[in-house]
């Protein structure tokens, strides 16, 4: 691969690095943040949710806003805001100040996000566009482990401003590199961008992620409740307006392929699982274990070292592999991993909750290189986008809903001590493992749903093959013998010769267009022309 030929790769996975870093790197730094904008903890959690609150409210709606105006136009767009709301909340003087330019640069990450898949998914093919999604699902995994372990270790170092700063130089540096490298987005066709399926889903995704945040800072009570009421109203709206708009937000035929829905599942499923209990983790290193908050980073960074190594070593053979191996065997590895937080009540120590950072992180690493191509595979080229916003958008709310639920877990602990923290990590075990494993066992089913589907269409193939040969062979023997008789009738013979040969041709090749048709199916098809399945 010729180094122009590398650039889009490159670009995408400078945007990727940063705009996921910047999901965890604030949260280790917290009490520099404090200390520094003279406030309260409860004050600066909002710094930490409002940039994932707009990274998961935005992204199908970047997603889609990308597919209709360009979705070069709108990555570049979004890594102009990311780099100037950075630099903004590196200058902040106050925490409304820095809560608003970080929701400002969620919205610029949202934009990143939702573009970066499908820029490389157009920039390359075959093995190349393997292993380009195998590289971007490595740089994901290592983003994250950058992210816990450098924002303490710079808030120490050189004030918690600098972790904002920092990221200036090389967004700039993207920007650049983007501008001249990737196309020119293509003409597109005259579609408008679905206002009202936007508003709606843009509010419900919104309004469930804080449903989840207010869960997990306060427990059960009327704000969760009536959050969770708004997006339920919500998403029964956005579904009533899709199916009634001329141009949808977002083709809800997608949600009818099982492979979709499967990657969906498991999105939502293994980040929950994988992810979702970092924070209670975190929380018992540095209050029952007594680890400093760097040490506590370091500790966490195990996973995603793992993660980086599998998705790197590993990446590119497994998106040859059945689809099942990865997103069902990773999914069910991420849940094995937080059944391993019972070892605490044989060994009451840090080392008893490594095996479970090394599990979730094989688990973790296994399932993202693999699940963007796969979002994207039964969508239409024209709204690839929207498909992979959605997969990015599920691991965004199952890591909220995640958090929230195994936090929520913690609130009310009267007796922080041994027996009940190892009650307390029991329960999160026994939730988050659930969740995984049922996910895991759904993308499995649906999975085997979708390979039936496509070998009954194989087999269907087959039988109108077999079918249309001795007819053609028939009709060519026909038209052999009408071609050998002489005079008028000969000549009329000749011609009704012709008429049926051209007829049975048409079926024919009638027959061979329909199974061609199968082949290309969103559904079906594409399981023969990628063999993953």
């Amino acid at each position: 691969m010729k180094p122009r030929h590398r650039m889009p790769l490159v670009i995408s996975c400078l945007a990727t690095f940063l705009l996921l870093a910047y999901t965890t790197i604030v949260t280790v730094a917290i009490p520099a943040v404090a200390e520094g904008l003279h406030t309260d903890f409860a004050a600066l959690q909002w710094v930490v949710d409002v940039y994932t609150l707009a990274l998961a409210a935005l992204l199908v709606v970047a997603g889609a806003v990308g597919d209709v105006m360009g979705r070069r136009r709108v990555f570049v767009g979004g890594f102009v805001l990311f780099t100037l709301s950075s630099l903004a909340c590196g200058l902040a003087p106050d925490v409304v100040a820095l809560t608003v330019f970080r929701g400002a640069q969620g919205v610029g990450g949202a934009a990143m996000f939702a573009t970066t898949l499908p820029l490389i998914r157009a920039s390359y093919s075959g093995r190349e566009q393997q292993r380009a999604f195998a590289v971007w699902g490595a740089v994901a995994g290592l983003a994250a482990a950058v992210g816990n372990v450098s924002g303490g270790l710079l808030a120490e170092a050189l004030g918690w401003r600098s972790i904002f700063l920092l990221a200036v130089v090389p967004g700039a540096l993207g920007v650049g590199l983007a501008v001249r490298f990737l196309a020119r987005d293509p003409e597109r066709d005259a579609r408008r961008v679905d206002i009202a399926g936007a508003v709606l889903l843009g509010v419900g995704l919104a309004a469930l992620v804080v449903a989840a945040l207010l869960f997990g800072e306060h427990g059960a009570g009327p704000g969760p409740s009536v959050a969770a009421l708004v997006a339920c109203a919500c998403g029964v709206g956005f579904v009533v307006c899709e199916r009634r708009a001329p141009d949808p937000l977002v083709d809800l035929a997608l949600f009818r392929h099982p492979r979709f829905l499967a990657v969906v599942a498991v999105a939502f499923g293994y980040y929950f699982a994988a992810f979702g209990p970092l924070t209670v983790l975190s929380s018992w290193f540095q209050d029952a274990a007594g680890l400093g908050a760097v040490r506590t980073a370091l500790l966490l960074s195990v996973q995603p070292v793992v993660f980086f190594a599998v998705s790197a070593l590993c990446g590119a053979a497994l998106q040859r592999a059945p689809l099942w191996l990865p997103l069902g065997v990773g999914t069910a590895l991420c849940a094995v991993g937080c059944l391993s937080f019972l070892l605490l009540g044989l060994v009451y120590g840090p080392a008893a909750l490594v095996p479970s950072l090394v599990l979730t992180g094989v688990g973790a690493g296994m399932v993202s290189p693999v699940l963007a191509s796969a979002a994207m595979r039964d969508a239409d080229p024209s709204r690839a986008g929207v498909a992979s916003a959605v997969a990015n958008t599920a691991r965004q709310v199952g890591l909220a809903v995640g958090v929230a639920v195994c936090g929520g877990l913690f609130v009310g602990l009267a007796d922080p001590g041994r027996a009940a923290y190892t009650r307390t990590l029991g329960e999160v075990a026994a939730v988050a493992a659930s969740v995984g494993l049922a996910t895991a066992a759904l993308a499995v089913v649906l999975l085997r749903r979708q390979r039936v589907r496509a070998r009954a269409a194989e087999a269907g193939a087959a039988v109108l093959a077999e079918a249309a040969g001795p007819l053609s062979a028939g009709s060519a023997r026909t038209a052999g013998s009408a071609g050998s008789a002489g005079g008028t009738g000969g000549a009329a013979s000749s011609e009704f010769g012709g008429a049926t040969g051209t007829e049975e041709m048409d079926r024919t090749d009638g027959m061979e267009r329909t199974d061609g048709m199968d082949g290309t199916d969103g559904v079906d098809g594409t399981n023969g022309m990628d063999g993953t399945e």
